[in-house]
Order: structure tokens, then C-alpha cells, then sequence
């Protein structure tokens, strides 16, 4: 467990607490499963990517008062949110995130990036927890990943790794994971942690008797933009805005029309990867 205030030391923190009582930490897997019921009634399948911008249960983490000041810490005041995901791994399907850094993936132009990871049902080892090396973002990035560019590489839909791993390309950690050890970020239904965009992580099989589910929000600074296009959508949060970015319509209701339009709109945003299937 690592605190705040040594965050730039170590790139990573945690455990803390989302308090909230409209939604408790126990009703938050249940929330969750209410939102993908009504997206495959919607969608015709579950979505993973940006789902905060048709539900409010999702949207109401980005600013939240127990969430939004320590970012602001970390990365100022000006900020946006670029992109967000549902990592869910079922009991005995055998999902993994491979270890890997964010940085090369995301093709971004600052490293005043952080992803606050929340857990909305019990994630530990057995589960399939986050797991995360600390310090390693005071390396750099570590390797090239086995594609090219990694915007085309996603448009194309292509995938690198195996049909287990969640990632779509291999950064090839391996070595540097058996000198360098993760640590477990062990946490319970509403509690997250926050990690750098150098952080080495990655996560292994649920071997639990049930769901792993985080909810992942990636933050950046608003000076910072995608190095691969010249216009692309995000969420305003506080502080300056950035004209390269087009404003994301944060949802009044659960998936109502404007949420939805918005939602498709946004598929072709750089935070959703090729809107790969996680």
C-alpha cells in the first residue's frame, strides 16, 4: 500500500475509498449488471468502452468529490477525462492482462496521464486483481510494443496476443517481471487505486467462484492530446480546456437518446482503441 503524497516516487497508490450513498459498495456489482442488461437490450451485445456516457452510475464517478481531488493532486487542474473501460473477467474464463505499460498503447504527448481503477466486486490475487510494479515508471518505457503504430494496428482490428489476454498487442515484459515483482492491489467493492502511465501492471486468471469487475477512468492533462490525429473527443472535467478536443455530452439520463447518439459518435475517438472488444 503506497499513499498520495509519495504517488510521483512510487506511480502508483491505493487503497482509497469512493463513498457515495446513493450507490454502496455492495450494490455496485448489481448496479454494473443492471447497465449491461439494458446495453444488450440497446447494443445487442455488452459494451466495456466509455459506458459512462449513457449511464449515470458510470459518469457520476469522473468528478466525484472522494475521487476527482486526488488527480487533481497528481496530474492539476486542468483536466480531462480521455477514455474509460469495464475490465469484467467471469469465473473460470481464464481472461488475463498481460504486464505491459500504457504509454506506448495510448500514443499520447504528455505522461500527466493516470488511471484511477475502481473495483466494483472483490479484487485479489484469486480473482484476478490489478497487479502492479512499483517505481517502474521512473524507467521510461521499457520496450516497443510488436506493432508499428498501435492507432492503425487498432483500426485494423489486429491482435497480437493471445485469444486469453485482454490487451491487443505484445510489449513483451516477461524479463523484466521476474527481476521486478507486481504487488497485489488488493481491494474491496468501491474502493480504487491510481496508477502512472509508465506503471508496469497487469493482472492474472479469477480462480474465485465470481465476477472480477473494475471500472477504469483514464485521466490526462489538458495539454495533452493523441499524437496520431488532429481532432479528437473527451470530457471536460475542471480547469482549461484544449481545442483539440470536441466536447463529450456527459449523459442526463440513462441511456436516452442524446447518450446514445453520443456514444456511437464517440466510437471513432482514440480512447476506445479501434472500439476493440475487451
Amino acid at each position: 500500500m503506497y499513499n498520495l503524497n509519495n504517488f510521483n516516487q512510487n506511480g502508483v497508490a491505493w487503497p482509497f475509498k469512493y463513498e457515495d450513498e446513493n450507490f454502496l459498495p455492495d450494490s455496485l456489482e448489481d448496479h454494473y449488471k443492471n447497465f449491461q442488461t439494458n446495453a444488450e437490450k440497446i447494443f445487442g451485445r455488452k459494451i466495456t468502452l466509455k459506458p459512462n456516457l449513457v449511464s449515470k452510475f458510470f459518469d457520476n464517478f469522473l468528478d466525484h468529490p472522494t475521487i476527482l481531488p486526488k488527480v487533481k493532486q497528481i496530474i492539476g487542474e486542468d483536466i480531462y477525462v480521455w477514455s474509460s473501460a469495464i475490465f469484467a473477467k467471469a469465473p473460470g474464463e481464464g481472461r488475463i492482462v498481460s504486464y505491459h505499460q500504457d504509454n506506448p498503447y495510448w500514443q499520447l504527448s504528455t505522461e500527466n496521464v493516470v488511471t484511477v481503477w475502481i473495483a466494483l466486486t472483490n479484487s485479489s490475487k484469486i480473482s484476478g486483481a490489478l497487479e502492479v510494479v512499483p517505481k517502474s515508471h521512473n524507467a521510461g518505457v521499457l520496450k516497443k510494443l510488436d506493432v508499428n503504430n498501435a492507432r492503425e494496428a487498432y483500426l485494423n482490428g489486429e491482435k497480437t496476443t493471445n485469444s486469453s489476454d485482454l490487451l491487443s498487442f505484445n510489449q513483451n515484459l516477461d524479463d523484466f517481471i521476474k527481476k521486478n515483482p507486481p504487488q497485489i492491489i488488493n481491494l474491496k467493492p468501491g474502493e480504487y487505486s491510481i496508477h502512472h502511465v509508465n506503471a508496469v501492471h497487469g493482472s492474472g486468471i479469477n480462480k474465485s467462484e465470481n465476477f472480477r469487475i473494475g471500472f477504469a477512468i483514464r485521466y490526462v492533462s489538458s495539454d495533452t492530446k493523441h499524437l496520431e490525429v488532429k481532432k479528437d473527443k473527451a470530457i471536460h472535467i475542471c480547469g482549461k480546456k484544449n481545442k483539440f478536443y470536441e466536447e463529450e455530452i456527459r449523459p442526463k439520463s440513462d441511456f436516452d437518446d442524446e447518450a446514445v447518439l453520443q456514444y456511437k459518435l464517440s466510437m471513432d475517438s482514440t480512447g476506445v482503441f479501434g472500439n476493440k472488444k475487451y
